[in-house]
């Protein structure tokens, strides 16, 4: 093979699933994209991808190599990272994490990281979606689950106290909980007994309850730490029954050795136990 950049494009397209993604992750367009990999295809003499509906999937052969790119992508990297120059080389970290946990708590320690990491981009999304990082979908992962499957290494780090939150003096009798497929957690088991009837308003996320909550004079769950901010609610239950969920830290064992994930676990850990003095 003759050119073995061309190797970060199966890899890309591999993990993403459509050329528009694979290009946006590697700053191109989709046309360098396309262009490269039909050109490993002849390379080849073999066809690497096949189209499932609106993504590309490996083959067998694409697969093959594939699982060759990516190992020594990795393998690369981690050597990168691990060396005295790792905290000097501009690379970035995407950190992915639920809405709240960053409009809350990391948002007010980011001049810490810029300060800490002057050569590091943080990207920061605000999600509870599924992403993999094995595949690179993220560098580190905040969850108030600890998954069971992958080869993750999984760090509590804190406890997130929820409960039920309303304005002083609320004459509602309905509240405002999560979507359906919530009703599981813990939070939401606390807002049925606490209230013994469904929630009238469903929300997908605790920004938008603290927005309906404001709106409409209705009570609803919420984290500690966001309520604690909105100086017109109180607490609508006894403290010590409140729930905790526990929030863990997550990335995949072969950054083990990465300085600068390391270094940005460090701060993570940092932002949350400055969250609870």
């Amino acid at each position: 093979m003759e050119n073995w950049d061309d190797l970060r494009f199966v890899v890309a397209l591999a993990r993403y699933g459509t050329m528009s993604k694979a290009a946006l992750h590697l700053r191109t367009n989709t046309a360098t994209v396309s262009r490269r990999i039909k050109r490993l295809n002849e390379t080849a003499n073999t066809l690497l991808f096949q189209k499932s509906g609106a993504e590309w999937e490996l083959t067998t052969e694409g697969r093959r190599l594939f699982e060759l790119a990516a190992g020594f992508s990795d393998d690369l990297r981690s050597f990168h990272a691990t060396t005295p120059s790792g905290l000097q080389t501009t690379q970035t970290v995407r950190v992915t994490a639920l809405d709240f946990l960053v409009s809350t708590v990391l948002s007010k320690s980011l001049n810490a990281f810029t300060c800490q990491h002057p050569n590091v981009t943080l990207e920061l999304s605000g999600n509870n979606n599924r992403v993999s990082l094995a595949y690179g979908e993220a560098d580190i992962a905040l969850r108030l689950t600890r998954p069971t499957e992958g080869r993750l290494v999984a760090h509590r780090i804190a406890d997130i106290r929820m409960g039920v939150y309303g304005p002083k003096n609320y004459n509602s009798q309905d509240w405002i909980g999560l979507t359906f497929d919530l009703d599981w957690t813990p939070e939401m088991k606390n807002g049925l007994a606490v209230f013994a009837r469904e929630p009238k308003l469903r929300m997908s996320s605790f920004q938008a309850i603290l927005q309906a909550i404001r709106l409409t004079g209705q009570p609803g769950i919420l984290p500690e730490v966001m309520a604690k901010e909105a100086k017109e609610l109180e607490l609508l239950q006894p403290y010590e029954e409140m729930r905790l969920r526990e929030l863990w830290l997550l990335y995949h064992e072969t950054r083990k050795e990465d300085v600068v994930l390391r270094s940005t676990c460090r701060w993570l850990e940092q932002s949350f136990a400055t969250m609870t003095e």
